[in-house]
């Protein structure tokens, strides 16, 4: 095979992040026409159409939590496939697990705008649809632990990151299903807890992932194998693992449970994003110290860079909102929206998208193409915008919610210049959603004709 042919496990990995920047895509566009439902005249006419933001919303969160899932999984799969392509085994494994995915994204945007719903939070698409999403991870798991077992146990943290981040993925997704045991229903405190237990523990699934990822990038990025093998590397490694067993008593504050598991879980989560920092701040000062070569990774460094000011500035906000009498005040309002939308988009998206360009960079060095594709002045503006953007979004929605957490505590009208959020609210998430697309689509040529990019001649 000569140098200008992609590889299998080129190829491959760039069908999953094509797939996983799909799935961006209509989470989009779906939060999109969310926003604009905020507005009372659009929404009216929305309305005629049938559109309902009771149906926009899960379609909405589950693209969107399909896009992380898959971005990861783009990275394992590049780190699997690297330096051995795939066997026949693995290739024919990895298909049958993309086929399942898009037969089970098909379905559920197939049945849910439909109304055909379970009615779950975060997994409201039919069983059917689970299992699909349930067989293709564990043909992942298969391919996974039959490459990374020999000599499991001296690998980095990453390896052991996206370990327990797979085998935790299909334990909790089963458990998010408890409610199809029978008389599960009849008893809905304990149906509450189970459900709300799955979707935190699902978060941390895919934050061991990500994680995983960020420092597999970091390791590459700079050439330095410091980062996989760090005291604090292992730490959050540990304390994640940890906390995956324990955040889930953030979601169930207002059912009844020990304070002590409340106190427990706080104190557990905020020492994992503390050490999060620490992580930052250790891989981004290895990548200073990196001489500049002609395969650079200026987005890669950039996005890390922003993931790590979003994730101390929501740390500070994650240690407020989560002691117990301040989340009294603000549960239910715009300020928990506020910290879950900076979290996925500003923490997890970012490192998603720091991960892609390394990726690409990767499987395209040319010069010309990563100064001109990957890294270029379109994208260094698009970036920049897009933070911009996103900063006003979550400030607006923490304005929001603060103002009506504390008109409520004080049973007090809302002040009239709040009758101004949804306007505001449409036009900083339509730009974020904006500039999102635009940076997917000065990418996308590189998906549309890789041969072309790969060309060296």
């Amino acid at each position: 095979m000569n140098d200008d042919a992609l590889k299998d496990g080129e190829r491959i990995t760039l069908i999953v992040m094509a797939c996983a920047l799909l799935c961006l895509l209509l989470s989009i566009l779906l939060g999109a026409l969310g926003a604009l439902y905020y507005l009372p005249p659009l929404a009216r006419v929305a309305q005629s159409l049938g559109i309902s933001l009771v149906e926009l919303r899960p379609l909405h969160t589950t693209f969107a939590s399909a896009w992380i899932f898959m971005g990861v999984t783009a990275c394992v799969i590049y780190f699997l496939f690297e330096s051995d392509g795939p066997t026949a085994a693995e290739k024919r494994r990895t298909k049958a697990q993309l086929i399942c995915w898009g037969l089970a994204g098909l379905g559920v945007l197939g049945t849910l705008p439909f109304g055909i719903t379970t009615g779950r939070e975060y997994l409201g698409f039919s069983p059917v649809i689970s299992a699909l999403i349930l067989v293709g991870w564990i043909l992942f798991a298969v391919t996974y632990f039959r490459r990374v077992s020999r000599g499991f146990w001296t690998r980095p943290v990453y390896v052991y990151m996206w370990s327990v981040g797979i085998l935790y993925f299909i334990y909790t997704f089963i458990e998010g299903h408890a409610y199809l045991l029978p008389g599960m229903q009849k008893h809905p405190i304990a149906d509450m807890q189970v459900q709300w237990k799955s979707c935190g523990t699902l978060v941390a699934a895919f934050n061991q992932m990500v994680y995983g990822s960020l420092i597999f990038v970091g390791t590459r990025i700079t050439g330095d194998t410091r980062a996989g093998h760090s005291k604090a590397s292992f730490a959050l490694f540990g304390v994640g693992l940890l906390n995956s067993f324990t955040n889930y008593a953030h979601h169930t504050y207002h059912l009844p449970q020990s304070h002590l598991i409340k106190w427990i879980a706080f104190v557990v989560s905020m020492s994992e994003i503390i050490l999060l920092v620490i992580v930052f701040q250790e891989t981004t000062r290895l990548m200073r110290r990196k001489p500049r070569t002609s395969l650079e990774f200026d987005t890669s460094v950039h996005f890390i860079e922003l993931s790590k000011y979003w994730n101390a500035c929501l740390l500070t906000l994650a240690l407020l909102i989560s002691v117990p009498p301040l989340n009294s005040v603000i549960h239910g309002t715009h300020v928990v929206m506020a910290h879950a939308m900076g979290s996925e988009l500003a923490i997890d998206s970012y490192i998603l998208f720091a991960v892609f360009a390394f990726l690409l960079s990767r499987i395209f060095p040319k010069r010309e193409t990563v100064r001109n594709s990957i890294n270029s002045q379109e994208v260094r503006r698009t970036v920049r915008v897009l933070n911009a953007a996103l900063i006003g979004l979550v400030l607006w929605l923490l304005i929001r919610g603060l103002a009506v957490g504390i008109t409520r505590y004080l049973d007090l009208r809302e002040p009239a210049w709040l009758d101004q959020f949804p306007y505001v609210f449409a036009v900083l998430g339509i730009a974020v959603g904006a500039y999102l697309l635009r940076l997917i689509f000065c990418w996308a040529p590189l998906f549309v004709d890789p041969e072309k990019y790969k060309r060296w001649t």
